[in-house]
């Protein structure tokens, strides 16, 4: 799928990260965090996934097809101090792409573990993170919203629809969608 903003597609950097999605259950940035990872491994990115669900990561080896790609790695369990254990024997881990999906399922351990890494993308329910302060502190350089946070100011709201989402960033600021 190709990702789209303001109806052009787009293909996002390394200098746009890291990243927030966030979305209220049902609002579609579960399978957008999903699909934007597919797009980054299909564009030559190596990407790391760790989601609290199956779902989530069954998703992500339907789409991505054969999945012993190298450039590739789902992490298996939801044990997120488990995965900062891994973390440290991946040897190329600040060249890849981190979705840290379910924020809201997790302690600050993870968040600590990645605080110093660029290559992130944080994807849940910001109003259900306990660690929500200092993600908001944190100087994102993409917020992706499916639904507004209570805790991040945004002007000029806009009405979004399911698998909508308003993005802010240096570089972009409108709706971003998923188009085939």
């Amino acid at each position: 799928m190709n990702i789209l903003v303001n109806n052009k597609a787009i293909e996002f950097q390394h200098e746009d990260f890291p990243m927030l999605i966030s979305g209220a259950p049902g609002a579609g940035s579960s399978f957008f965090s999903i699909e934007l990872m597919v797009n980054l491994l299909r564009n030559g990115e190596k990407v790391i996934i760790f989601s609290a669900y199956e779902q989530a990561k069954d998703l992500f080896k339907k789409e991505v097809g054969d999945f012993r790609n190298p450039d590739a790695l789902i992490i298996e369990s939801e044990d997120d101090g488990l995965f900062v254990e891994q973390l440290k024997n991946v040897p190329d881990v600040k060249e890849r792409i981190i979705l840290y999906k379910n924020i809201d399922n997790y302690d600050s351990r993870l968040f600590d573990a990645l605080v110093d890494n660029q290559l992130v993308i944080y994807s849940g329910n910001l109003d259900k993170c306990v660690f929500k302060q200092q993600l908001i502190e944190k100087p994102l350089k993409t917020k992706i919203l499916f639904s507004y946070p209570k805790n991040i100011e945004i002007t000029d709201k806009i009405e979004l629809s399911k698998y909508c989402a308003r993005i802010v960033s240096d570089k972009y600021n409108g709706i971003i969608t998923l188009a085939l």
